[in-house]
């Protein structure tokens, strides 16, 4: 039995035996005689609204909380959980995200996400409390990557959001419980196991025949054909169970599938013709919370999400590839009063399989040599297997005690993680094609797979086997001190943390000070240091093998071979000599917080961060023999950002709503991606950029964050209900200001003898979108209740200024999404 199976198994098997013990505890204490009439007419109906988040706690005035009513509301189709971050004002999503690729679409997976100016992967994610981040290189990657899987996010574990009961975002003034991060925190909360038994059941559908297709006509070249449009479906199912044992113990069990399927067609060289492929992700969940008294109550959970991505590239032979996602994470808590003094703590495990299966061999042949291709050059073979997995072992306390005239706030955290990357198969790239003169066969020699009698490759590159293994343990202290003097509340806290990787002792001073100097308006002021978490995937590399680039000499008139000869050899990225500082942010903010009319909020805030000793890579260090080379690391990556916002709430009778407004600028001050890698072999990783040949690499680091930083950016909700609340609305406008951005021309320059693309600075135009969420309640009985719901995003068909290229112009215009639910 595999591993997906084992975990497959245990999961059902959990749930299954949950719920026979829960329907038999349920007779015993004959459920049936409840009054269940009374406890619906009690309960939230599926049109209930509530304002989109809440922001506006004094101390903590980076806190924002979108509670499980404004979840479910304000949710898009589907399973991104992220979407729901995209109303906050400090947040921003990947604009590229609304671009039309057969690959995005496929896509089920979470979107990426900056805070507050870091970058995507710099953000600390939890469930639970427990965390769900990546440790390995979760920076973007070709589909065609060799050394990298591709379409991995900085998020480890994936969960269903109709299963989420609250969503904590911390943008800035984050009390010194929190850390591993330098941009933001985002704790998703599982909702705790109700009461009363219930059941929900929901299902959910979208296709390209609800989807519609933009062209910005003016980035058309002339007489340019457009693919065809692309084609897809998407399905989820989620079904849960609230089980009450008894008056003590409480479960949770549910089970969520969502399904992907999208129509690719194959390069015309090779054939023609459609073929599809999908993307497919579970979701597994048993919860329990058992109240052993008023003073003690114990709670577990253990999900397992499996998700699984199939690619194939249609300008390649033989190259179905199979990625996976998937997450097993489980915690068993406590947490009680003892004295004066309230306590929790968590023991917690959580597994990532992002490992992948390919072809291990890829073979470059002339397109005249072979009939499954009639391109120049034609390509046979897959991206090779890897084997990447992270296991992380935690355990965290804390607690409050009232102390002299304040509260005492403390706690500790201790971490095991072991991650792990293996390429279990050598991996050779066959490249440099040669046909002999007419008339002659190539000699070729028994066992060679790149030669055959009319073709044969002068060079390749050999990825060894390898086995690249780093364990880290890490331990934090922290405290903070809150006290009020007067009308002034002082928060004075610092986290302390030390790991046995970059063997540095890290503190980290966090200060807030609030003062309510008219009644309830407040100013607060903040100063605090935030170090990144213990990522190793820099680490990872520098274990991987050499890479061995070898070339042989080929007569094209007698059709002899000479023997493969080492040419050059490159060496991963190395670490462990640069005496490495863990990258940081130092923040300063500032909050006004007013109340309003209609019970409203104003607040008016300021944060600024300096982003220092970020990761980055040296130039290019060659050996004695001026052939082989390698990267060391380096501190010099720096950023700056600041931001400024204004947020309002309010609400009167049934409508809530929402607005804030975004200003900020982000600076990249060095390079700050160490994960960039170039092959000097493939002329394809340069491009012609202001006057100079330079990398890819390269590029991105003069671009930057800017998909992650448009300059400036509003929202505005509204959530009602109607028909005596037979129907709910949630609507919403959200505007990206213009900005600036590095394109791909049309054009492109030969430069001695090499052809290569050529990009410029180009202005992204502004962006307005309108989306509506609607649910209709059908039925509703003492019993049960059944809901319809269409969800459309971009209401009036805008277009996203997203990039685009040729052949495929397309941006995502309006799109429906529909769904049923039934609950009891």
């Amino acid at each position: 039995m595999n591993k997906k199976s084992l975990y497959t198994a245990i999961l059902i098997g959990a749930s299954n035996a949950a719920f026979n013990v829960a329907m038999a505890q349920t007779e015993a204490i004959e459920l049936g005689e409840l009054d269940i009439a009374d406890t619906a007419a009690t309960a939230q109906t599926s049109t209930a609204v509530e304002a989109s988040y809440e922001s506006y706690d004094p101390v903590d005035s980076g806190v924002s909380v979108i509670n499980e009513q404004s979840v479910q509301n304000s949710r898009g189709g589907g399973i991104d959980t992220t979407e729901l971050l995209e109303q906050l004002p400090f947040v921003q999503m990947d604009v590229e995200r609304e671009r039309v690729t057969q690959e995005n679409i496929q896509s089920i997976r979470p979107s990426d996400f900056s805070i507050s100016g870091g970058n995507y992967y710099d953000n600390n994610i939890m469930i639970n409390g427990v965390s769900a981040n990546s440790v390995h290189d979760a920076t973007p990657q070709s589909d065609n990557s060799i050394e990298d899987v591709y379409g991995q996010t900085s998020q480890t574990f994936y969960v269903d959001p109709s299963l989420i009961g609250s969503v904590e975002v911390f943008d800035s003034n984050v009390s010194a419980k929190y850390g591993d991060f330098m941009g933001g925190v985002v704790n998703y909360n599982v909702r705790d196991p109700k009461k009363e038994f219930g059941m929900n059941l929901s299902v959910g559908y979208q296709s390209d025949s609800m989807v519609k297709y933009n062209v910005d006509r003016k980035t058309l070249d002339e007489g340019e054909v457009l693919d065809p449009k692309p084609e897809f479906s998407k399905y989820t199912t989620s079904i849960s169970f609230d089980l009450p044992v008894n008056e003590q113990l409480s479960l949770l069990t549910a089970y969520t599938r969502a399904e992907s399927s999208v129509n690719y067609r194959r390069d015309d060289s090779f054939g023609g013709g459609k073929f599809s492929s999908g993307d497919t992700s579970e979701n597994f969940l048993l919860k329990a919370v058992y109240e052993h008294s008023e003073n003690l109550t114990f709670d577990g959970q253990i999900m397992y999400s499996p998700y699984d991505s199939e690619r194939e590239q249609p300008n390649r032979f033989n190259s179905y590839t199979t990625s996976e996602s998937s997450g097993l994470q489980g915690y068993l808590g406590a947490s009680g009063v003892a004295g004066n003094t309230d306590w929790n703590t968590k023991l917690s495990f959580m597994h990532n399989d992002s490992s992948r299966e390919s072809a291990n061999e890829l073979i470059r042949w002339t397109g005249s040599t072979v009939d499954w291709c009639d391109a120049t050059n034609c390509f046979d073979g897959g991206i090779g297997d890897l084997e990447q997995t992270q296991t992380d072992y935690t355990w965290n306390f804390d607690a409050s005690t009232p102390l002299f005239a304040g509260l005492l706030n403390y706690g500790a955290e201790w971490r095991h993680t072991v991650a792990e990357k293996n390429r279990t198969s050598e991996y050779n790239s066959y490249t440099s094609a040669k046909t002999p003169d007419e008339g002659i066969s190539w000699d070729c020699r028994p066992g060679d797979p790149a030669c055959k009698g009319d073709n044969v490759a002068t060079q390749y590159t050999n990825y060894g086997k390898n086995d690249a293994r780093v364990t880290v343990n890490s331990r934090t202290l922290w405290s903070e001190y809150i006290q009020d003097i007067g009308s002034v509340s002082i928060r004075a806290g610092a986290r302390l943390t030390h790991d046995d990787f970059l063997k540095n002792a890290n503190f980290a001073p966090r200060l807030t000070t609030s003062w309510e100097f008219m009644d309830d308006t407040f100013l607060t002021l903040g100063a605090n240091r935030y170090y990144s978490s213990s990522m190793v995937g820099y680490a990872i590399r520098s274990k991987e093998s050499d890479r061995l680039i070898y070339r042989r000499e080929v007569d094209e008139e007698t059709g002899e071979i000479g023997d493969w000869e080492l040419s050059s050899s490159f060496s991963p990225t190395q670490y462990g000599e640069s005496d490495l500082d863990t990258p940081y942010s130092d923040e300063l903010t500032a909050a006004l917080t007013i109340p309003t009319a209609l019970d409203g909020t104003l607040r008016l805030k300021s944060v600024m961060r300096k982003y220092r000793k970020q990761f980055s890579s040296s130039d290019r260090i060659y050996g004695e023999d001026g052939k082989s080379y390698h990267f060391e690391m380096a501190n010099d990556g720096a950023t700056d950002y600041i931001g400024h916002s204004i947020e309002w709430s309010g609400s009167y009778d049934n409508h809530f709503f929402n607005a804030n407004v975004t200003w900020s600028e982000t600076k990249n001050k060095g390079q700050s991606d160490y994960f960039d890698f170039v092959d000097p072999e493939d002329d394809n990783n340069y491009v012609y950029y202001r006057g100079e040949i330079i990398s890819l690499s390269e590029l991105h680091d003069i671009e930057g964050r800017q998909n992650f930083a448009a300059p400036f950016r509003a929202r505005v909700s509204w959530s009602t209900n109607w028909f005596d609340e037979s129907l709910m609305t949630h609507v919403s406008a959200t505007h990206r200001g213009a900005y600036t951005h590095i394109n791909k021309t049309r054009d492109t320059i030969e430069i001695d003898d090499t052809e290569y693309d050529m990009y410029e600075k180009t202005k992204k135009k502004a962006f307005t979108t309108v989306d509506l969420n609607s649910r209709y309640r059908l039925i509703k009985t003492a019993d049960y209740e059944a809901s319809v719901e269409v969800k459309i995003r971009n209401l009036f068909n805008n277009l996203p200024h997203t990039t685009t290229t040729s052949g495929k112009r397309y941006q995502m215009g309006r799109a429906y999404w529909v769904g049923l639910n039934f609950s009891i």
